[in-house]
C-alpha cells in the first residue's frame, strides 16, 4: 500500500511539473511576440502599419488576415493572436 501511495504522489508531482513547463514555455511565448511586436514597432505608436510589417516576410504575408478589424494597422493582441495560431 505505501509503494502504491508513492507511485501516485510521484505520478502526480510530474504531471504538475510537466504542467508548469508548458506554462513556462506559454510565457516566454508571449514574451517573445511582444518584443518582436516592440522591435517592428519603429514609430513606437503601439501599432504596426503594413510598411512596418514588411521588415518580416511571414508577418506581412499574412498581414490582411492578421488584421482582424481592418484597420490597415495591426494591434499588439492582433499581432499576438497570429502568432499563436
Amino acid at each position: 500500500m505505501t509503494k502504491l501511495i508513492a507511485f501516485l504522489a510521484a505520478a502526480l508531482l510530474s504531471v504538475t511539473a510537466f504542467a508548469g513547463d508548458n506554462k513556462d514555455k506559454k510565457d516566454h511565448s508571449m514574451k517573445s511576440s511582444a518584443a518582436t511586436f516592440d522591435s517592428l514597432d519603429k514609430n513606437g505608436d503601439a501599432q504596426l502599419s503594413k510598411t512596418e510589417a514588411a521588415a518580416d516576410k511571414s508577418l506581412a504575408d499574412s498581414f490582411a488576415s492578421a488584421d482582424t478589424n481592418g484597420d490597415g494597422y495591426l494591434s499588439k493582441t492582433e499581432f499576438t493572436a497570429r502568432t499563436k495560431s
